[in-house]
């Protein structure tokens, strides 16, 4: 970190996208806090997200659970934001709602649709659990395709381009799922295959060497962000919520297992 510029990093990469405009919402309000200028990076995907981390290029990312768990040790988190009070979320394999595909098995020989190989609920986690379900993603499929967003891949699906896409979805107190990457799509009308989880939160992470009273303001800035109703409106209009969970939540340490097991078995080869 500079004494004048802070790199914020994250993913933008569907065209028209309002979250470019709501990063650089929070980027300037956390900049005036700071009194650090906060300018957006925007990665063409998570893997070159992490690259650029690692590589001290970014200072501080709005990185998902899978490329926060690669990254390891070369991060520090400061917290998540938490969505609609819940600290984790499931990973969901969806169908149009007028879909024959009834059943995992009725999945061998359709068109699959994933969000980007680094994506926990839009591709790691439907692969593993398939594979543990008996389906082998490596062969199931007629074709796979990446779309490099959840928003992509849900429009790939109601369009047709696909037959089954993986995304997030969120479930009710009854765990009745109510929600998904589909409910910012209007028209799409999609019916839930199977949903798997939990999947711990996205974490806002600074880059290794980042200096701790620079990390410490960003703390601060997010915290006071937390507390009023005009800064917390930036932060649902980002990340649909608003309660900051400081450090790092439970479930990090079994995702790495998965992956590293998925990974072992050349899952994603």
């Amino acid at each position: 970190m500079s004494a004048s510029r802070i790199v914020f990093g994250l993913v933008v990469n569907t065209p028209g996208s309002e979250l470019p405009a709501r990063v650089d919402r929070l980027t300037k309000m956390v900049g005036e806090h700071t009194g650090t200028e906060v300018t957006r990076f925007d990665a063409p995907n998570y893997e070159a997200l992490a690259t650029e981390v690692r590589e001290g290029r970014v200072d501080v990312a709005w990185l998902p659970p899978i490329v926060f768990v690669r990254l390891a040790d070369a991060v520090t988190p400061i917290g998540s934001i938490i969505r609609d009070g819940k600290s984790a979320y499931e990973a969901a394999l969806v169908v149009r709602s007028d879909s024959k595909i009834r059943t995992i098995d009725g999945l061998r020989g359709t068109r699959a649709g994933w969000v980007d190989p680094w994506s926990a609920a839009g591709f790691v986690l439907p692969r593993v659990k398939l594979a543990l379900l008996g389906i082998d993603p490596r062969t199931a499929f007629r074709s796979e395709r990446f779309h490099g967003s959840h928003r992509a891949a849900m429009t790939a699906l109601a369009e047709g381009a696909c037959d089954v896409a993986g995304t997030y979805a969120q479930a009710d107190a009854e765990g009745i799922v109510n929600a998904g990457a589909w409910s910012e799509i209007e028209g799409a009308a999609v019916r839930v295959l199977a949903t798997f989880g939990a999947i711990p939160p996205d974490v806002i992470g600074v880059r290794k060497g980042f200096p701790e009273e620079g990390r410490e303001k960003l703390l601060g800035a997010l915290r006071a962000a937390c507390s009023e109703e005009k800064t917390r409106a930036v932060l649902r209009e980002l990340f649909n919520g608003d309660q900051l969970h400081e450090g790092l939540v439970a479930g990090y340490e079994s995702l790495k297992s998965a992956l590293d097991m998925a990974t072992a078995r050349g899952l994603f080869d």
